[in-house]
């Protein structure tokens, strides 16, 4: 079985992962119809219909750890940091707050 990799996000960073890996590149970007994406779009299906600010405060700061294949690891990092995306929108600075930088592990 493939290793996998643990990292610890809030929901806000799981919302901007997959902003930035399949709304704004539009399906045009390899490698995330995987099961760690399925998770997250899961997770990120969780949020309250609630209009109460708390609730939906506390979702957005909760924290969960995803199990990831080192692939989707690197799909994610070319997503954040290697293509600005195909609408030549620069990313924005936040996502080196909530997407750790992937030490060369292997």
């Amino acid at each position: 079985m493939a290793e996998k990799v643990k990292i610890e996000l809030t929901m806000y960073g799981v919302a901007e992962v997959l902003k930035w890996c399949i709304d704004k590149n539009k399906g045009r970007v390899p490698g995330v119809e995987t099961a760690g994406f399925k998770k997250m779009q899961a997770l990120l299906a969780e949020k309250p219909t609630t209009g109460d600010y708390f609730a939906l405060d506390q979702f957005w700061k909760k924290a969960v750890v995803l199990e990831l294949t080192p692939e989707e690891v690197e799909t994610i990092d070319r997503c954040l940091y290697d293509i600005p995306n195909f609408d030549n929108v620069q990313l924005p600075q936040i996502r080196h707050k909530f997407w750790p930088k992937q030490a060369a592990a292997r």
